[in-house]
């Protein structure tokens, strides 16, 4: 069948390349297997000329000297991370995070702007010497911390603003992070006038 479609002389042509293309094959393979054998020969020697060597120090930083003895002090064990302070009842709330969760309660879904406001207010007999920058990096915090992962507030995005609302945890769904249907009236689109 191979006659049929080739000559005799591609056919002739082809064995002699494949000849070729072994006889190349079985000299690597003959350099590869006379590079193995003179390295173990190298390793043999290599081990019975250093039978005793040293015991190497792993990676990370040397121990401390004492009094000219290496390795006498004493090395406190490795911790693996940071310890994490979990509580069952979440975090401990502060007066800004107690006035922040109040203004939610009160008035619904509010934006950070809203929030600020409330924010002012309270801090004119709360917190009498903050300035507005200051009340400002403070809300900010509140809010990065309440709506955090073990916080107490939830937040949608309507994308008619920029930014979130800010809602109670439990008007949201706590699979998907999306709010309930039953509290889009809560949602405050525009601060009251």
């Amino acid at each position: 069948m191979a006659k049929e479609r080739l000559g005799e002389k591609n056919i002739d042509l082809l064995l002699n390349q494949y000849r070729s293309e072994r006889r190349r094959l079985m000299f690597q393979l003959d350099k590869v297997r006379d590079t193995i054998s003179e390295l173990k020969t190298l390793q043999a020697k290599a081990a019975k000329a250093a039978p005793e060597t040293t015991v190497k120090r792993g990676p990370g930083r040397p121990p401390k000297v004492q009094d000219g003895n290496e390795g006498t002090a004493k090395v406190a064990p490795k911790r693996r991370g940071r310890k994490r302070n979990v509580r069952a009842g979440g975090y401990r709330l502060s007066p800004w995070d107690e006035m922040v969760i109040a203004a939610i309660k009160k008035d619904g879904l509010l934006p950070k702007e809203a929030i600020m406001e409330h924010a002012r207010a309270w801090a004119k007999t709360h917190a009498k010497k903050m300035t507005i920058d200051d009340i400002s990096v403070k809300v900010t915090r509140v809010l990065q911390k309440l709506s955090g992962p073990r916080g107490l507030l939830g937040t949608h995005r309507t994308g008619l603003r920029r930014g979130y609302h800010y809602g109670l945890k439990e008007w949201f769904f706590a699979s998907s992070g999306a709010l309930r249907k039953q509290y889009l009236d809560r949602l405050v689109l525009e601060p009251k006038e």
